[in-house]
Order: structure tokens, then C-alpha cells, then sequence
């Protein structure tokens, strides 16, 4: 699961900014009146948290990005998504580019900075990289073990200028023959790709397994599932294929899409998928066409339900931008409880989203701790901010309040005589 990812220096992103999914400490003040009358929800009761065995942390299973357009929400995603790609795929990640904030004469010359913390069976992960357009000047993993509570390194390299080499540091469980890869690494090539895929250490495979599963669905607008059923259905990374398009079936015919049923074949050459849509006409009799003539909007929801079952086979992160673009406002507030839900979200899978929908943001649907803000700084850099960091009352209509702009983060809209043409009219 993810704690907290921290990015510098990194499009509109200037100084250090970090996203945290670790639950704000419990309030200890007792609901007024006003709030009894109301009845509203603890935050505990909008969305119980994981709560990681043995440690004091627990950790949200929704996120939300709230802010005006141009205000950075989308390069907080696009920098944990360049961090995830990165990790796993090295140079091999296709649309993964390393962008500076370019606004700042310093900064454009200047080293990003990345920082990861993830958590699995009770182990907590710490990975960092900082890296200009040239190479890695820093790489380093820690973890920490339930059972010693002490942080221990498993590798580390920094870049030595003055010899033009990597000064590496490796911890116990990490020796052996395997450390020759070290000397075989590419300047721009990060060695935890190498460690992940490659080699078999049984102290990482958790997070291996996270970070091979996010790359199949890193932001689930960007493939049909048209285009890639056949990756799903036949390939055996994803057990339980036939269990999860059910699931997927049930999940969408609960949306009132007017659909009775969906159904797949193979092509007759056998080499992919027709998908169907069936409907029951008036007379009771089932028709049945190809999905593709259904409207956009029900075949990216067959496509979006399809990826969040399969993310839900195990533990996950799904990112996704401008969530609910093309939704309903009750169908977003349904899948965002459907991973509230620990029933059908068992295996702590998480949902990040950046969003316009303020609906979002009424009370009882997400947690103070759960919803983020960007907005731009004077310098035009991405500030990055939790709701919990107000002074909220829980029964305040945090949507009205964040119209007003109570929160910051909406646009500031010239005055219309701004827009008046200039002159007179007369030539």
C-alpha cells in the first residue's frame, strides 16, 4: 500500500510536495448538537482505514485532488506515474519523460527529487532517486521489518564527481555474485528495476508484485477494454479471468445502463475477443449486438469496471485523472465507495483521482484527511494541501465552502470589464 510520495522540482512542481494516505489522528472532541441533529458521520464511518498490523499507521483507501485548471493536479499524478513506470521499467517505460519546472532559472539546471513509502505484510519500504536529464545522482532502498522497527538499506548508490563514478553501499540481505550488476549499469538506468525483476530477493517481491500490477492499469482512462480484453482474459497474471468479468458484469448492470447482459467470443481465427452488449426488447426476446455500438459513455464504463475488478484480484494502486469526466455524479460517488467498502475492496486496493466534481466533497461520502487541493503560488509553482489541515467542522458543506473558495484552489475569474475590447468602436 502506499503511505506517502514526495516529488521536487518536477513540471509545476517546485519546491517538495507530498500526497500522504496516512489517516489524520483521530479527533477526540465529541459531536455538538448541531451534529447529533444531522447525524453526521465520523470520519471513521465515512471510510474505515487499513490499519497496518503492528504499527500505528493507518492508511486511506481513497484519495481525492481538488484545484482549478492549471494548477498542477494532473503533474502530482503524472509524477507519481513517472516514479511507478520508472521503478519497475527503467528505460524501457514508454511515456515516461523526467520534466523540470521550467520557471526558475535554477531549477531548470537542477535534480529532481522522488520519494516513495509503501508498506506490505507489516514491512515498510522507503525508496529515493534523485536524477537530472544526464543520469542518477542518487538511488537508495530501505525497509523496515515489523519485528526490529529499525530502518536497514538493502542498496544505495551516489554519484562521486570527482572519480565519475557510483559510490554503492549494499546492506546484508543484499550480497553475493548478483552485485556485479552494479558495474554493468547505465548512467540513467535505475538498479531497483534491475532488483525487481531480475533477481530474486524475497524481501522485496511484495513490492515487486505492487508495482507489476499498477503498470497494467497506472491510470485506467487510457485503454479499452475493446483494445486489450484479450491481455486480461487469456494471459496468466491475472487469476480468476472468468470471476473477474463477472464481476465486472454485476458491477456495471448495477449502473442502469439499460444493458441485460454482456457477452464474449472468441474471433473465429481465435486470436481475440468480440464483445456484446444484450438487450431485452419489449416482446421479452433478447438482441444482441457488438459493443461498439453502444454509446461512448457505457463502453468506457464497461472498460473502467473491467479495470478496477481486475485490480481488485490483490493489493493495488489505481491512479486515474479528471475522474468522473464522463460519469454520472452518482456513479462516481458509487465506485469511490466501492473502495471505501472493506467488503468489496478485501485486498487494500487504493484509488488516487483528480477531480472537478465538487459533489464529491459533500459530507459522508469522503474523510477531511481524504481530499487534497492545488493550487499556484506566485511564482505559478503547484502547491499541494489537505482539507485536515482546516479547521473544519463536520457538519460544514465542504462543497459550498470550497465554491467560495474557503479552501483556496478554485480559479480567480478576472472581472468582466477585463474582457472589454479596447477603444471606443469608432476606428
Amino acid at each position: 500500500m502506499l503511505l506517502d510520495f514526495t516529488v521536487e522540482n518536477f513540471r509545476s512542481i517546485k519546491g517538495a510536495e507530498t500526497l500522504s494516505a496516512v489517516a489524520a489522528s483521530k479527533s477526540k472532541a465529541k459531536p455538538n448538537n448541531t451534529e447529533n441533529r444531522r447525524r453526521v458521520k465520523s470520519d471513521d464511518e465515512i471510510a474505515q482505514p487499513f490499519h497496518i498490523e503492528s504499527w500505528d499507521i493507518d492508511v486511506l483507501p481513497v484519495i481525492a485532488i481538488f484545484g482549478a485548471n492549471a494548477s498542477g493536479k494532473s503533474n502530482v499524478l503524472k509524477a507519481l506515474e513517472f516514479l511507478l513506470k520508472y521503478m519497475i521499467l527503467g528505460n524501457y517505460a514508454r511515456g515516461v519523460e523526467r520534466i523540470p519546472f521550467k520557471l526558475n532559472f535554477q531549477t531548470i539546471n537542477s535534480p529532481s527529487y522522488f520519494k516513495l513509502r509503501t508498506a506490505f505484510n507489516g514491512t515498510i519500504y522507503t525508496y529515493s532517486l534523485v536524477l537530472n536529464s544526464v543520469r542518477i545522482l542518487v538511488e537508495k532502498l530501505e525497509y523496515t521489518l515489523v519485528s526490529t522497527k529499525r530502518e536497514r538499506l538493502l542498496f544505495s548508490r551516489t554519484w562521486n564527481g570527482e572519480q565519475q563514478e557510483f559510490d554503492w553501499k549494499n546492506g546484508s540481505d543484499f550480497s553475493g555474485s548478483h552485485t556485479q550488476l552494479e558495474k554493468s549499469i547505465q548512467d540513467y538506468e535505475p538498479f531497483i528495476s534491475l532488483v525487481l525483476t531480475k533477481l530474486d530477493i524475497k524481501v522485496v517481491t511484495p513490492l515487486s508484485e505492487w508495482l507489476r500490477l499498477g503498470q497494467l492499469g497506472t491510470n485506467f482512462r487510457n485503454e479499452t477494454l475493446l483494445d486489450g480484453l484479450d491481455n486480461y482474459v487469456s494471459k496468466p497474471y491475472i487469476p480468476q479471468a472468468s470471476e473477474v468479468f463477472v464481476k465486472t458484469k454485476q458491477l456495471l448492470l448495477k449502473f442502469d445502463t439499460g444493458l441485460f447482459d454482456i457477452e464474449t467470443k472468441k474471433s473465429e481465427e481465435g486470436k481475440d475477443y468480440q464483445v456484446y452488449a444484450l438487450h431485452k426488447a419489449e416482446n421479452g426476446e433478447i438482441v444482441r449486438w457488438k459493443f461498439e455500438e453502444e454509446s461512448l459513455g457505457t463502453r468506457d464504463l464497461l472498460s473502467l469496471a473491467f479495470k478496477i475488478q481486475s485490480r481488485m484480484q490483490s493489493s493495488s494502486l489505481l491512479i486515474a485523472d479528471e475522474f468522473g469526466s464522463n460519469l454520472h455524479p452518482n456513479i462516481t460517488s458509487e465506485i469511490v465507495q466501492f473502495f471505501q467498502n472493506p467488503k468489496t475492496n478485501p485486498n487494500r486496493t487504493q484509488l488516487i483521482f483528480t477531480s472537478h466534481d465538487n459533489t464529491l466533497q459533500r459530507n459522508n461520502l469522503l474523510r477531511r484527511d481524504q481530499i487534497w487541493f492545488t493550487q499556484k503560488r506566485p511564482d505559478q509553482s503547484t502547491e499541494l494541501y489537505s482539507l485536515s489541515d482546516f479547521k473544519v467542522r463536520n457538519d460544514l458543506a465542504i462543497d459550498k465552502a470550497y465554491l467560495d473558495g474557503r479552501f483556496g484552489a478554485v480559479p480567480f475569474i478576472s472581472d468582466e470589464d477585463d474582457f472589454m475590447p479596447v477603444g471606443n468602436g469608432n476606428g
